[in-house]
C-alpha cells in the first residue's frame, strides 16, 4: 500500500509551523533578551538533565532487577527535563525583567534580543517537529509491515496509515526536500530503524543477516568471538544494561584491534540489511568471487528451513 501525501495537508503544517514561529518571536520580544537566552539555556539543560536521567534509571532498574526497563527511563527523563526546565524559567521569571519594564532605547534593543531568542527557540522546536513526525512515519511503515506478515488487512491500521501519510505530505515537492535536509536525522536513520526491526521480528531474516559473509567476517574475529562467548555478555543481554561490558577485557580487546575497525569501518549495513530482507540476491562469499562457482562450491549462504 503506497500512500501519497497531500498538499493541503503540507500547507496545513506549514501555516502551523508560521503562527507557532510568529507567536515564539512575539512572546521573545514580551520577555527581553535576558530572559531569552536563558529560556535557550533552559532548554538546553533540560534535555542534558533529561537524558542523564533516563540513562541513569535504565541503568539503575537493570542492576537491582532482571525485568527490563521498559517506560520508566522515558518517564524518568521527560520528568526530570520538564521539571529543569520549569525551575529555570521560573527563576529567569523572578529575577529579570521583561521588555515592558524598560523605556526607550533600552526597551528596543531588549524586544529585539528577546525575539532574536525566540526565533531561534521555535525554530529548535519545529526542527524536532520535522524529526517527530518523520521518526512516527517509520513506525506506522513497521506497523503495516507487521500487519501484512501476520495476515491482517493494513486498511485496519488507521492510525499508521494517519502517520505515514502526515510524513508523506511533509516531505511533498521541494519544500519536503528541504525539510528534510534540514532534519538532525538522516532519512538512511528511519529506513535503517524499520529494516532493522522487520529482521529482528523474523527469524528467517536474521539468519540471513548472521549468515551474510560481510557479517561472519565480524563475527568469526576471535575478539568479537571471546566476547559473545563471555558470560557477561548474556547478561547484559538479559538486562539490557551494556555499562558493565564496558571494561570487560575482550571488548577492550576487540576496540584496540585496527583489523577488525577497519573490517566494521568497510561493513555495508545497507547491503546486509537489503540482503537479509531478500531485497537483492544472495551475493558470494570473498573467497568465491575470484573463480566461478563450480560443482560443490557454495557461493552463498543459504537460510536454515
Amino acid at each position: 500500500m503506497m500512500l501519497q501525501g497531500s498538499p493541503q495537508w503540507q500547507h496545513a503544517i506549514l501555516a502551523f509551523a508560521a503562527v507557532f514561529l510568529l507567536w515564539q518571536v512575539w512572546r521573545g520580544w514580551r520577555l527581553g533578551a535576558v530572559r531569552g537566552l536563558l529560556r535557550l539555556g533552559a532548554l538546553f539543560c533540560a534535555w542534558t538533565g533529561g537524558s542523564a536521567a533516563a540513562g541513569a534509571t535504565g541503568t539503575a532498574i537493570a542492576f537491582f532487577s532482571k525485568v527490563p526497563p521498559l517506560l520508566a527511563p522515558a518517564v524518568a527523563g521527560l520528568s526530570a527535563g520538564l521539571g529543569i526546565y520549569l525551575l529555570l524559567t521560573l527563576l529567569a521569571g523572578l529575577l529579570f525583567k521583561t521588555t515592558g519594564n524598560h523605556t526607550g532605547v533600552v526597551r528596543w534593543g531588549f524586544g529585539a534580543g528577546g525575539a532574536l531568542c525566540g526565533l531561534l527557540y521555535g525554530l529548535i522546536f519545529l526542527l524536532g517537529g520535522v524529526t517527530v513526525i518523520r521518526g512516527l512515519g517509520a513506525l506506522g511503515d513497521l506497523r503495516l509491515l507487521q500487519a501484512r506478515r501476520e495476515h491482517r488487512d493494513p486498511a485496519s491500521e488507521k492510525t499508521a496509515l494517519f502517520l505515514i501519510r502526515l510524513k508523506a505530505s511533509l516531505e511533498l515537492g521541494v519544500t519536503g526536500r528541504r525539510l528534510r535536509e534540514a532534519d538532525p536525522l538522516p532519512t538512511a536513520f528511519y529506513d535503517t530503524v524499520v529494516k532493522i526491526s522487520m529482521i529482528a521480528g523474523d527469524p528467517r531474516c536474521l539468519d540471513r543477516f548472521i549468515r551474510d559473509p560481510a557479517t561472519l567476517r565480524i563475527l568469526e574475529d576471535p575478539n568479537v568471538s571471546a566476547l559473545l562467548g563471555d558470560p557477561a555478555f548474556e547478561r547484559a543481554q538479559q538486562t539490557r544494561n551494556i555499562l558493565p561490558l564496558l571494561r570487560n577485557k575482550h571488548l577492550q580487546a576487540a576496540l584496540r584491534d585496527p583489523s577488525l575497525r577497519a573490517r566494521i569501518l568497510a561493513f555495508d549495513l545497507q547491503a546486509v540489511l537489503d540482503h537479509a530482507l531478500g531485497a537483492d540476491p544472495v551475493r558470494p562469499s570473498p573467497s568465491s568471487r575470484n573463480s566461478p562457482p563450480g560443482p560443490g562450491r557454495a557461493t552463498s549462504f543459504p537460510p536454515k528451513p
